[in-house]
């Protein structure tokens, strides 16, 4: 689901001249490229005022190209560039030359490439040389706390909040853009000047503050109190003093909570679903009676960000957060309070582990940069381990070493916690692994031929998440057995083409699937697994591949299901044998009414197909990928109504036009996004009518549907409406011709770049327009 929010789309306070110089250093210097150096202490603000810029509708027009990413003191090159090359093609992906393939997307093209975190000169040296330096005014940022990473830049450095500017933004985040009580202002004011002209500090204290009455006597209290314990500091109480004190004050399972973060590597964006199944695997959630222990996970991750000690990255539709990040300075807190307590042990890869070292703490986290030798065994006999992670993880093995990891289970029979997907780990692992049956995580990246039992894992009775991934060759169950307290089971193959994808044999005694929640395949479910979905009452996530050979399981047993993912096989061409058809195959009347969200790839799908899926009475978001529109025509008659959708996304869809009857069949829409839709003319123009829209996000469609979002955009703004956010992104992976801003597909293909949803889009409109026909296809530098 997409999301709508970043930390960094709160209103910034102060830095307003800074903000102007930086846009008119952007826009309107030389036209050679020029770097522009933002400097200033932590804490002070430097990322959020520049993602604000970065992010201004006047600055993001301005570029062909543009792409964010966080370098850090230890980074991986070929990482990073992977990371910006994605973010200016399109998709992210694995391939040969990175830097070459990066620069040559790059040469032509005004760009905007924004290096955060960035700490040494070397560092920037060994960058800089794959951004080409084209006349035409692109420009790099580097954001940084040490002046001399480049010498040759327009250098800003970012001042102190004055005591003005920390009141004003110690009132913003009280009182949320209610006026300060009077009798507050001086008090408050004498509070703000304690901060240190740090708006994180800022933040912090407003938290503390936020906890007791809001009463003169009661601030006065807390001003002496602050006044107390800063005594000896000039110039105000700092950073870390703050992180300190919002420390003290939270409950020991939340103390563990934010400590857990130091395990993670520096600058990381953490998904939220794998952070609370951690945390609730170490046992630092409370079970509530009749409150799912993931709710009140999510309960304590709200609390944390409330405090001012994480920042949210990524949030859903409906405001949930679907990722976080802490600052540097509560991560250094962070590690130096593990190590001070013993809590959590940081393992670089690149470092010789001592045989002879003595490890005090109970849980490890190993650091892998770059393609370094592991050794034998990670960790001497002499410890006492019971949690094992490990990053980055792997995505695709590749032909790397496989390792072999038995010796996990013969040294640490207590551990709880096994995450060893930064490795490629061979099969033969797993008769050991069944040996540990106090885990309540395990996930691994598993290598090897032949197939794997599912009760191959059956000792595991205390199981809460189970992740498999396999490579190649290696056949993993559709799904493992008597887990009776198993909650998410991921299974999941890469590039299996001899995986088989039919369904399993029915066998009458599954059991122990009781409490799953999330089941996460990426095989097929048909009517013979219909055994299987009965055993699973309380399932709430479903994702799984969907085949035309294979009647669709019937899933309207499944009552409490809320987010329902199928695609078709990423092993066949789905224009070779037709894509299932969301009504006659996927028995689209047989979906379960309790479902919130729907996401669809490479599915056919028609207008009467989606009316029939709008009775849905809970559906809040749809996304629609790589699908097929019968009569490429999608019709919103009068009679459908999506009561209560939020969130419509369309992704390399071939429909033509789009029609919607009535404003009144999205009455509760706020979010419309259409990415890479090169054959949709026009955006319906009844979208401005829809009272409730918040976001239309137009990106890399065709020049007069880009348009039509404009027209909508000026209709809204002539009305007085200011709350819908039209944004228009055009770049596009597969157009060579941005300044005429439309569309050619030209002689030759190469896929290597592709994801699978855009190849699945070429393909289909390679069997529109075959060579030789109106159009002709070659590969052409990817926009």
């Amino acid at each position: 689901m997409p999301s709508i929010s970043t930390p960094y789309n709160d209103k910034v306070v102060g830095f307003k001249k800074e903000a102007e110089t930086i846009i008119n250093q952007l826009i309107y210097g030389s036209k050679e490229r020029e770097v522009v150096l933002i400097t200033g202490m932590g804490g002070l603000g430097k990322t959020t005022l520049t993602r604000g810029v970065y992010e201004e509708k006047i600055v993001a027009n301005h570029f062909h190209s543009s792409a964010w990413c966080t370098v850090s003191q230890e980074y991986n090159y070929k990482d990073l560039l992977n990371k910006i090359y994605s973010q200016v093609c399109g998709r992210e992906i694995e391939i040969g030359n990175v830097a070459e393939r990066l620069r040559k997307s790059l040469m032509g093209r005004r760009y905007l490439i924004v290096l955060d975190d960035i700490w040494s000169v070397e560092a920037w040296e060994e960058l800089n040389r794959v951004f080409p330096s084209c006349d035409n005014g692109s420009r790099i940022v580097l954001i940084s706390r040490q002046e001399r990473v480049v010498s040759d830049a327009k250098h800003i450095c970012l001042p102190f909040f004055t005591v003005d500017e920390s009141w004003e933004l110690l009132q913003m985040k009280l009182f949320k853009g209610s006026r300060c009580p009077e009798e507050l202002e001086n008090v408050g004011r004498k509070i703000s000047k304690h901060c240190g002209g740090l708006p994180l500090v800022v933040g912090l204290i407003a938290d503390l503050l936020d906890r007791i009455e809001k009463s003169e006597q009661m601030w006065r209290k807390f001003l002496l109190a602050l006044e107390t314990c800063v005594d000896e500091l000039i110039g105000g109480i700092q950073s870390n003093d703050a992180i300190k004190l919002s420390y003290h004050r939270l409950s020991y399972n939340l103390k563990n909570c934010l400590l857990y973060f130091a395990a993670f590597p520096k600058d990381k964006r953490i998904d939220v679903s794998y952070l609370i199944k951690l945390w609730i695997s170490e046992g630092f959630i409370d079970i509530k009676k009749d409150e799912r222990v993931e709710d009140t996970a999510k309960y304590c991750l709200n609390h944390l960000v409330g405090s001012n000690l994480v920042m949210v990255s990524e949030r859903k539709y409906d405001g949930g957060i679907l990722s976080c990040v802490v600052h540097d300075l509560v991560r250094a807190f962070c590690l130096a309070k593990v190590k001070e307590e013993k809590f959590l042990r940081i393992i670089k890869m690149e470092d010789m582990l001592n045989s002879t070292l003595k490890i005090t703490t109970h849980r490890i986290s190993f650091h892998r940069y770059g393609d370094n030798e592991i050794p034998n065994e990670l960790i001497p006999w002499n410890c006492n381990i019971h949690t094992l992670l490990g990053y980055p993880k792997v995505h695709k093995n590749n032909g790397a070493k496989v390792y072999n990891a038995s010796w996990v289970a013969k040294k640490f029979e207590h551990l709880t916690i096994l995450d060893l997907e930064f490795i490629g780990v061979d099969k033969l692992v797993l008769p050991e692994i069944n040996s540990l049956i106090h885990l309540r995580y395990l996930a691994l990246y598993l290598c090897g031929c032949g197939s794997v039992s599912p009760l191959s894992l059956q000792n595991l009775k205390g199981l809460i998440t189970l992740k498999l991934t396999s490579y190649k060759d290696l056949h993993l169950p559709k799904y493992f057995w008597n887990m009776k307290s198993l909650r998410h089971m991921i299974i999941h193959h890469y590039d299996c083409d001899s995986c088989p994808t039919v369904p399993t044999p029915v066998i009458e005694t599954i059991s122990g699937l009781e409490v799953l929640q999330t089941l996460d395949l990426k095989t097929s479910l048909s009517t013979r697994d219909e055994n299987l979905l009965r055993k699973l009452p309380h399932l709430k996530y479903l994702s799984c591949l969907v085949l035309p050979s294979y009647s669709f399981a019937e899933i309207d047993i499944l009552h409490h299901l809320e987010s329902l993912s199928l695609y078709n096989s990423c092993n066949h061409d789905p224009h070779d044998h037709g894509n299932p058809h969301l009504l006659n195959d996927l028995k689209l009347s047989k979906f379960p009414s309790s479902i919130k969200e729907i996401n669809l790839e490479g599915i056919t799908v028609s207008s009467s197909a989606i009316s029939i899926m709008a009775q849905l009475s809970n559906l809040e978001a749809l996304t629609l990928t790589c699908c097929n529109f019968e009569g490429l025509e999608w019709n919103v008659d009068e009679e459908t109504q999506f009561q209560k959708l939020k969130c419509l996304q369309l992704d390399h869809l071939d429909i033509r036009i789009w029609n919607i009857c009535s404003e009144e069949s999205f009455p509760c829409l706020e979010q419309v996004i259409l990415d890479f839709c090169v054959e949709l003319r026009e955006v319906p123009h009844r979208l401005a009518d829809i009272l409730t829209l918040k976001l239309l996000s137009v990106r890399s469609c065709h020049n007069s549907t880009r348009s039509s979002a404009m027209k909508i955009e000026e209709g809204v703004r002539d009305i007085g409406n200011e709350q819908l956010n039209v944004q228009i992104i055009p770049s596009n992976p597969v157009t060579g011709c941005r300044e005429k801003r439309d569309y050619h597909f030209t002689e030759q293909i190469d896929e290597e770049w592709m994801g699978r949803g855009q190849q699945k889009w070429l393909r289909g409109m390679q069997q529109k327009w075959p060579r030789g026909g109106q159009h002709k296809w070659r590969r052409v530098s990817k926009k």
